[in-house]
């Protein structure tokens, strides 16, 4: 085999390494933000949406989490209601964490479901403010853009009355069609275990209508895999940390794991060939 052979198949080889173990669990972009709480069983709460530890939790009518993840949706006449946990919540005043409904252009659900992405939002009311979100569903309705739809309660509603179904109240009190309440006084006639995601809206997040954001794939933060139970197998591939509460600018330089597989074998390869 002559050097000139040899260095061809370590560059081949050092194309395909990296293209292998980085894949494109880094996906970034822009993104337009929803919102949306129906109580429906999120998407990813089925089995086999994605390569994870579990689907998504469940609950029931009492809020009890359920075992069954073949627990048909109560949108449908089913049994499986979103967690009121799977809310958000404010970390501090630049930095909230939530779940989200999404499309990602170019995939469908199996490359995004229980991932975890940073929204670093760009427009004037909530710029230099972000928000880490796993995500629990998938927004299908709109696939001509990358999508969040964060779940907040009180921020939308839908015909299926599964809110309603699950609580006992009238489905009115959820606010109209596409829309949700109108007013942070609202959130006071929401069950009690919803009203602080529905004040969350109208307090950090500013009541903001359709928001702009660059989002990226972080690591999910377990404050969020702990109420979801659900990790996605590549996560470990993930480049990008999450940033944390005293941190407002992000943590792309810690590498993952299979990052430092890559860079290694790297400079492995381009020794071989500068020989």
């Amino acid at each position: 085999m002559t050097l000139p052979y040899l260095r061809n198949i370590l560059f081949l080889f050092s194309v395909f390494l990296t293209s292998v173990l980085t894949s494109d669990v880094d996906v970034s972009g822009t993104a337009v933000t929803t919102r949306f709480w129906d109580c429906c069983k999120p998407s990813c709460s089925w089995k086999a949406k994605a390569d994870f530890t579990q689907p998504v939790q469940t609950c029931d009518k009492d809020q009890q989490p359920l075992t069954d993840f073949n627990a048909g949706t109560a949108c449908n006449g089913g049994d499986a209601y979103q967690c009121s946990n799977q809310q958000p919540w404010v970390v501090n005043d630049t930095l909230s964490y939530g779940f989200a409904g999404i499309y990602i252009t170019g995939h469908v659900e199996d490359f995004w479901c229980c991932a975890c992405y940073q929204l670093d939002f760009t427009s004037d009311d909530l710029k230099n403010k972000s928000m880490i979100v796993q995500a629990s569903n998938t927004a299908y309705d709109i696939t001509t853009t990358n999508r969040f739809s964060l779940a907040m309660p009180g921020g939308n509603t839908t015909t299926h009355d599964a809110c309603a179904e699950q609580f006992g109240v009238q489905q009115s009190v959820f606010g109209t069609d596409g829309s949700g309440v109108s007013s942070i006084d609202d959130c006071g006639n929401l069950p009690e275990s919803l009203q602080a995601g529905c004040r969350w809206r109208f307090d950090w997040f500013k009541d903001a209508l359709y928001p702009s954001a660059n989002f990226k794939r972080v690591t999910c933060p377990t404050e969020l895999t702990q109420i979801t139970g659900c990790t996605r197998d590549d996560d470990k591939k993930v480049s990008s940390q999450p940033i944390t509460g005293g941190d407002n600018k992000g943590s792309a330089a810690n590498v993952s794991p299979a990052s430092s597989v890559v860079g290694s074998v790297a400079m492995i390869i381009a020794g071989l060939l500068a020989v």
